[in-house]
């Protein structure tokens, strides 16, 4: 007799166990849904263009070689964030697979693991760019007045590039267990502080003292530091705090995958930050004019493609999330609906913008040469972006399968080939300037998307899956 009411017991806890889990499962598959996903990394997107912009348009009321300086410190920037991604990257494919396969215990290690890597690379980033922010900056060749302001912005926020490696850490954490809306928040909050601090420093409201591009350099860095100590907090409250006691329990093969696909994917993301590093040195040889055209309508051009740029960091996380499932044959769909909803929404945008080009740039500027050269460039931003989209979604899918290495080689080839490749053909040799430096660069994304098109309706991604 105690034998069967033992029985029922157990079989009465088995019960509540799976429907916890069940109840759990069905909580993260809400939370992985795209809408839900995408909504919150759009916002985002747009606040982060937003405040770039208004950098922008307050330091051309500063000075327009002021712009110009975060023009050329832009990619450095930019390089910045890409090594940070060197460790986020893994870790959002890795949690998200771990996640769908119903894999707690792996999924924690490897937020452990990041952790402990973003740390490390936070060290060797701030001391490179605190040694070596003269020689960087000295590769381009500035007007004396341009290089000054390039080097004080670069020594400040490279030196204290660690407060953006964590918190684009941490943010991938929340992200890959499918809460979206908690980084939008931090950020929103930060941003609108950080476009307050630049007007302080650079329009002496209350009798504050002007401190130029130092001072908007000092803000976002500070901005950064509480965004980061913010997202942590979240992973407390939310229960996802990586437990660095606990890190000794973290196998080496999983530093091991992080890295890897990490590496593999900063691969790409390096190669094409240094080819337009080096396509703004060929736009510097056209002159400041074009260099500034080129840094307005690169900034007004983000917003163009902020939709697809989101909805293509969505789909990789809810593509891990399906193939950790084994879910392939529904993602292999929505990916390929996701591409055409984002190329409508990005040609669409840019073709509106083209219509209101010369209203938008005589705010940053009252340059007729610069308001004339950037219309001609957001003009062909409608080409440009037709053929961003194709990367956006296809690349980060196939990321978020393992299927890392081979968007890197495509990539590489493509960015150099015909993105540098052609700028100096058609911006220099042939002598079409800027424009011809702007439709290089829709080359490349066209060819190099095309590719990752064919490349996910082949399916051979379904292969490279990492758990």
């Amino acid at each position: 007799m105690h034998q069967i009411y033992d029985i029922c017991i157990l079989a009465h806890q088995f019960k509540s166990c799976a429907h916890f889990m069940s109840d759990s499962s069905q909580t993260m598959n809400k939370r992985m849904n795209i809408v839900a996903l995408t909504w919150p990394i759009f916002v985002e997107a747009l606040l982060r263009n937003a405040l770039n912009t208004s950098d922008v348009f307050m330091l051309s009321g500063y000075s327009d070689l002021a712009v110009s300086a975060v023009g050329v410190i832009s990619p450095i920037s930019f390089f910045i964030i890409i090594v940070s991604m060197m460790v986020s990257t893994g870790t959002g494919i890795l949690i998200a697979q771990y996640n769908g396969a119903g894999r707690s215990s792996d999924s924690e290690h490897v937020g452990i693991a990041s952790v402990i890597l973003g740390f490390a690379v936070s060290i060797i980033l701030g001391s490179l760019f605190f040694l070596f922010s003269d020689n960087i900056v000295g590769l381009f060749g500035l007007e004396p007045q341009v290089a000054e302001y390039a080097n004080q912005y670069l020594i400040i926020s490279g030196t204290c590039a660690g407060f953006v490696t964590t918190s684009v850490v941490f943010s991938t954490i929340l992200r890959s267990h499918g809460f979206s809306r908690s980084p939008m928040l931090i950020n929103l909050v930060f941003g609108v502080l950080n476009v307050i601090g630049n007007y302080c420093v650079l329009y002496s409201p209350f009798g504050l003292p002007v401190y130029g591009v130092p001072g908007v350099a000092t803000v976002t860095v500070i901005s950064q530091l509480l965004g980061a100590i913010c997202m942590w907090y979240l992973l407390i409250k939310k229960d996802l705090k990586p437990r660095l006691s606990k890190a000794t329990e973290v196998l080496s093969s999983t530093y091991k995958k992080i890295l890897r696909l990490g590496v593999m994917n900063a691969g790409e993301i390096l190669s094409y930050n240094l080819s337009q590093m080096v396509i703004i040195y060929f736009v510097v040889q056209m002159g400041t004019a074009s260099l500034t055209a080129f840094t307005y309508a690169q900034n007004l051009a983000r917003f163009t493609f902020a939709f697809s740029l989101s909805l293509g960091q969505a789909s990789q996380i809810q593509t891990s999330y399906f193939v950790g499932k084994g879910w392939n044959d529904s993602i292999l769909v929505k990916v390929q609906n996701y591409f055409v909803v984002g190329f409508l929404a990005s040609v669409g945008v840019s073709t509106l913008f083209y219509l209101g080009s010369e209203t938008l740039l005589s705010i940053f500027t009252e340059d007729p040469e610069v308001i004339k050269l950037g219309a001609g460039l957001m003009l062909g931003s409608i080409l440009l972006e037709g053929g961003r989209v194709f990367n956006l979604i296809f690349i980060s899918a196939l990321k978020g399968t393992g299927d890392v290495k081979y968007p890197v080689q495509v990539g590489i080839l493509c960015m150099w080939g015909f993105g540098v490749g052609l700028t100096y053909v058609f911006g220099i040799y042939f002598g079409l300037g800027v424009i011809g430096a702007w439709l290089a660069i829709a080359a490349d994304e066209w060819i190099r998307g095309i590719i990752m098109a064919f490349r996910w309706r082949s399916r051979v991604w379904e292969r490279f899956k990492l758990i």
